[in-house]
């Protein structure tokens, strides 16, 4: 899911930018709320997600399969979320 919103930034400078500032944000915030089992679990999907972007970036090649999967499992989450915001805002009228 956040590798495939990474991918939403063409650039992979600021793809690299963006997902750190938000890894840290994310640790941060579950340290602030002292969840360790949240902390971990951020941390290490960050881990991986940095270093699939920091791979790309040094050696220039895009592993194409990871990254259709990525979008695919990204904009599939992102339709299930616009789909129940429908729903939500179907009632408020």
């Amino acid at each position: 899911m956040i590798l495939g919103y990474t991918y939403r930034l063409d650039d992979i400078s600021q793809r690299l930018y963006y997902t750190f500032q938000e890894a840290i944000m994310a640790i941060d915030m579950e340290r602030m709320m002292r969840n360790e089992e949240g902390k971990k679990l951020n941390s290490i999907v960050y881990i991986m997600v940095l270093k699939n972007i920091c791979d790309e970036y040094i050696t220039k090649n895009v592993n194409e399969e990871i990254k259709q999967k990525a979008i695919d499992t990204y904009k599939k989450v992102e339709e299930r979320k616009a789909a129940e915001n429908k729903k939500y805002h179907m009632y408020q009228y």
